[in-house]
């Protein structure tokens, strides 16, 4: 597969340069809005860069650069990221000039691709070059589209951490807050209704302490409403849930009928532990819906041995994944969820052999 990145102009420019350097079968993988200009102007225009793929047995000839570059006309929107020569045809004309574009960065971007189809084909079970043309472009859409990896929420306000028992809601709760107050000077709150557990309270009283952050109980809808009020004043709330089994809905009932009380949005994050089964973790992504949850939270994934529960939720997840969490420090084991980061992960702990 070859792989180029274009900074262009507008999307006609990329049609054009690539069908002429790839072919007609190049396809694209992804675009995104950037600043085209030296470092130093303040006046930089707006432009495109785009990434496009092709099958290395397909490259066209067009990328013999003696060619004499043929002219061109308005041409319309790919169909389903096709480069199509009836409907954008070329005639005599001058090229379009070469955008900037850094050369090394290209370089260095295709070299990772190439390691991280490595890793991803041996968590598929198949060795690299067995991997068809379409197995790859889907690797590539996966990792430069959408995916529940690229799809992030902003932190608002008020944040609610929910999940079962013992998958590390209320660490990943001091994480959040120790990382908010200390590294970007946000003025935090706590708020916790998990006064079932014995010593909940306390486990997070700590944290509170050591941070220099507010603490507040809320044992029912109308306390919940009170405590929220009386953190107005800050940046962000961080509430901790009490831990359910799936198959206890009426504390999930509970839990949604205090979420409900409070006026202002909120964010929902469903902590889900990478060492549960595969069929339990279905089960609770399913179930969980029933408090709306907006992304996911992954913990303990240093407990496992190997990724395959981790690569099923990145392609079958229709929620983002937010967080990653594989240790018990507070602020260090945390991260926020990337695919360099899995692939970082996956290949230091060596989680794909």
């Amino acid at each position: 597969m070859i792989i180029k990145t274009y900074v262009v102009n507008d999307m006609k420019e990329a049609l054009i340069r690539a069908k002429y350097e790839l072919g007609a079968d190049a396809v694209i993988i992804s675009q995104r809005e950037v600043k085209i200009g030296k470092w130093y102007n303040p006046f930089k225009r707006k432009g495109l860069e785009v990434t496009v793929a092709v099958e290395q047995e397909r490259r066209g000839v067009n990328n013999i650069q003696t060619k004499e570059a043929p002219k061109y006309v308005e041409i319309d929107p790919l169909a389903d990221n096709q480069i199509d020569d009836e409907e954008d045809p070329l005639i005599d004309g001058p090229f379009p000039p070469k955008a900037e574009i850094n050369t090394d960065i290209v370089r260095d971007f295709n070299g990772k691709l190439n390691d991280q189809i490595e890793i991803y084909s041996q968590l598929l079970g198949k060795d690299k070059d067995s991997l068809t043309f379409e197995e790859k472009k889907a690797f590539v859409q996966l990792v430069m589209k959408d995916n529940p990896l690229n799809n992030k929420l902003d932190l608002g306000k008020i944040n609610v951490l929910i999940g079962p028992t013992g998958v590390g809601k209320t660490t990943t709760i001091a994480k959040l807050a120790a990382i908010e107050y200390i590294a970007n000077k946000k003025k935090v709150g706590l708020i916790t209704i998990d006064t079932y557990r014995i010593g909940a309270v306390e486990q997070l009283r700590t944290y509170a302490n050591i941070l220099g952050v507010d603490l507040e109980v809320a044992d029912n809808p109308a306390e919940m409403v009170d405590k929220v009020e009386k953190l107005s004043d800050c940046d962000l709330i961080l509430i901790d849930t009490l831990g359910t089994s799936p198959k206890d809905m009426k504390k999930i009932e509970e839990i949604k009928e205090n979420l409900s009380a409070i006026e202002e949005e909120i964010n929902t994050y469903l902590v889900l532990s990478l060492s549960t089964d595969k069929d339990t973790m279905i089960s609770i992504l399913d179930i969980y819906k029933h408090l709306d949850y907006d992304a996911l939270i992954i913990t303990k994934i240093d407990e496992v041995s190997n990724a395959s529960n981790l690569w099923y939720l990145i392609e079958n997840s229709s929620s983002p994944i937010q967080y990653f969490c594989y240790g018990q420090n507070v602020p260090d084991d945390i991260k926020v969820a990337s695919l360099d980061n899995v692939f970082d992960y996956c290949k230091e702990n060596g989680l794909y052999e």
